[in-house]
């Protein structure tokens, strides 16, 4: 792999991470507009990362393999 595809390849990953961040903040926020309690809405964002955090990296996967 070359220096750019190694760089675009971290890039990537911290997009991806960054996308489940703000998912995991409006899942919050959501839940907490909804009147649950900090737990729950804790929980709810929670969730939302993992799952959000799970599509990004799988469809990067098919994305790098394609691109290899």
């Amino acid at each position: 792999m070359s220096l750019t595809h190694t760089a675009m390849l971290v890039l990537s990953i911290t997009l991806a991470v960054v996308l489940s961040l703000l998912a995991a903040g409006a899942a919050f926020a959501v839940a907490r507009w909804g009147g649950s309690p900090v737990p729950a809405c804790i929980a709810a964002s929670g969730k939302a990362f993992a799952t959000s955090l799970s599509v990004i990296s799988a469809v990067l996967v098919v994305v790098v393999t394609v691109v290899k």
